[in-house]
């Protein structure tokens, strides 16, 4: 890492500890992140992340922990609440290559991380438009030691458009979430797993349980409208 990347890096570690203000975005833009004027950005420790895409009427608000990320994208309308670590330690494993979602969060439009959850983004956390990590205390995992190859896997982790993982779950690396899918809460997916569409699936592991169909009122809480 060049001296002028590290410099870069430190200055929007500091600019993330202002107050949301005009002038955060205007400093986080100056130092090469593309971020809407519309973005409110609270209090949060960043620390060395390359990139931040905030369109407009993204929130992240306060006391959130951002690390070792190449990218972090967020769609219209989305949200970042409080107390969430969102890390990408695992994607720097030695021999492993540098993909396209490596050590990256991208939101679609109008979804939603809600408070006190564990996301390791090391191969990446995929989230479409309107989806949601509900409640507290869930785990995404895109990594995870592999004892028969004796090598570390690297999977994301993706929650296709209107997929919802409720309080408590634990995603493990390579689950997908398919569309208007809801994971019940407490529930452990395996590793590769695919979620079907419009089910809830529960348990541990997480299984099929019923056909279900989300309301569109769940979809417009806390909705940003311009």
């Amino acid at each position: 890492m060049c001296n002028l990347t590290r410099v870069r890096q430190a200055l929007t570690t500091l600019v993330f500890l202002l107050p949301p203000s005009r002038l955060k975005v205007t400093l986080l833009n100056r130092l090469g992140h593309d971020v809407h004027p519309t973005a409110r950005i609270g209090i949060c420790f960043v620390q060395r992340v390359d990139r931040f895409e905030l369109a407009e009427g993204v929130l992240i608000n306060h006391f959130n922990v951002f690390r070792d990320l190449a990218l972090v994208q967020l769609g219209r309308g989305s949200r970042i609440f409080m107390f969430n670590w969102i890390l990408g330690d695992s994607g720097y494993e030695p021999g492993m290559s540098e993909g396209e979602n490596r050590r990256t969060l991208r939101m679609g439009s109008f979804s939603h991380i809600i408070s006190h959850h564990y996301l390791d983004c090391g191969a990446g956390l995929l989230m479409g438009d309107n989806c949601w990590i509900t409640g507290i205390r869930s785990t995404v995992l895109t990594h995870a030691f592999d004892p028969v190859a004796g090598t570390m896997l690297l999977e994301p982790v993706t929650l296709e458009d209107g997929s919802v993982v409720a309080t408590c779950c634990t995603l493990l690396p390579g689950t997908v979430v398919g569309a208007r899918a809801l994971v019940g809460a407490g529930s452990t997916t395996w590793t590769g797993q695919q979620v079907v569409t419009e089910t809830l699936s529960g348990g541990v592991p997480a299984r099929r349980l019923t056909p279900i169909t989300i309301s569109p009122e769940a979809y417009n809480r806390a909705r940003f409208d311009s």
